[in-house]
């Protein structure tokens, strides 16, 4: 009787006939020589698995570990301004970074500082994200949505500003106190001579906002008897509104020598102080290196700037909310504050 004619053994060029590749894509496929992208290491491990190819078990060791895709909605304020666009970056370019999953980054932006709008961003974000992330006032509207995102197992953060500390997952910003008091040193250390200090804040509700301001305050209470904390001045940190807002301290305290905007909007102190012939008789703080407050120290118009940095920021959100959502670690995290930076002429 004539033999049966053996099976012919599949080779490289089978698999890579099937998966429509090149032989040498098979090649490195299997023998890890460079790097094949994820997409056709799986079209050459699927070809091989349906030919029953003999390197199966290699090019299975081989094949990418599935990661958990996380999405993650941020809500961020003032849209055009140039911190909160330079967040924006941050956060995106650190999602791609991740190494422990798949992050989608959600990203609204809110139109007013209001608990309501706050509460309603969380509602709608929670629809569709695994963890969420935002800047909103500290009120009972807002705690209670953040506790209906939890009921669907959605974590909320608190960002820049902590607010529903009994409900929220964690806090992610700076230790808003000793900005406050380093606002006060700096103030009382570039004034031109003892006097009247204000605040400029944009809305009593933010904690970050509040505890700035009393940082500011016991700070000087404590250290410098010779300066005074006047008035403390709500606006709706636009620029205009802090523009008249500071022209009206002016006009009501001759003898200001210092002033703290410890909210958005500095620009319009700013031209307030140059309207009134003030620069380099004020000393001006206010937060946040962006362009405008970059060259307000670089022509002394400003004498120092307290930074949040956002790159790190970024990258402690992204940790924390996959960490939140992959279900690991204590249901209360505490990441702690991060070191903010200080920044005057000599340093831009």
């Amino acid at each position: 009787m004539p033999m049966k004619k053996l099976k012919e053994r599949v080779t490289l060029a089978d698999v890579a006939r099937a998966a429509g590749v090149s032989v040498a894509t098979v090649d490195r496929a299997l023998n890890a020589r460079t790097a094949v992208s994820d997409k056709r290491m799986a079209l050459v491990y699927e070809a091989a698995r349906a030919l029953n190819y003999h390197g199966l078990p290699a090019l299975r060791s081989r094949l990418p570990v599935k990661r958990p895709v996380v999405r993650i909605g941020v809500a961020l304020r003032r849209r055009h301004n140039a911190f909160y666009v330079a967040l924006e970056a941050a956060v995106r370019l650190a999602a791609t970074r991740c190494a422990d999953a798949d992050v989608d980054i959600k990203v609204a932006w809110q139109s007013n500082n209001s608990p309501a709008e706050a509460a309603a961003l969380i509602q709608s974000l929670a629809k569709s994200c695994n963890t969420i992330a935002l800047m909103a006032p500290d009120h009972r509207v807002v705690a209670d949505a953040v506790m209906a995102a939890r009921e669907r197992n959605v974590l909320t953060f608190s960002l820049l500003s902590d607010f529903a500390i009994d409900a929220r997952r964690a806090y992610l910003g700076l230790d808003n106190r000793k900005a406050g008091r380093t606002a006060a040193w700096g103030l009382a250390h570039t004034a031109p001579r003892p006097g009247a200090l204000s605040i400029v804040v944009g809305n009593h509700s933010y904690l970050a906002q509040e505890m700035r301001e009393a940082g500011c305050r016991g700070y000087i209470r404590e250290h410098q008897p010779d300066f005074s904390v006047v008035d403390t001045v709500a606006t709706a940190e636009s620029e205009d509104d802090v523009r008249v807002a500071v022209e009206r301290l002016l006009a009501r305290h001759r003898d200001l020598v210092g002033l703290y905007v410890a909210c958005g909007g500095f620009e319009g102190a700013l031209e307030a102080l140059r309207r009134k012939g003030k620069i380099g008789e004020v000393a001006l703080i206010c937060n946040e290196l962006i362009p405008a407050s970059r060259e307000a120290l670089a022509d002394r118009a400003a004498t120092m700037v307290i930074a949040t940095p956002v790159e790190e920021l970024a990258r402690q959100l992204i940790s924390e909310a996959v960490h939140a959502a992959s279900g690991q670690g204590d249901e209360l995290s505490k990441p702690g504050p991060i070191p903010f930076g200080l920044y005057v002429s000599e340093n831009v």
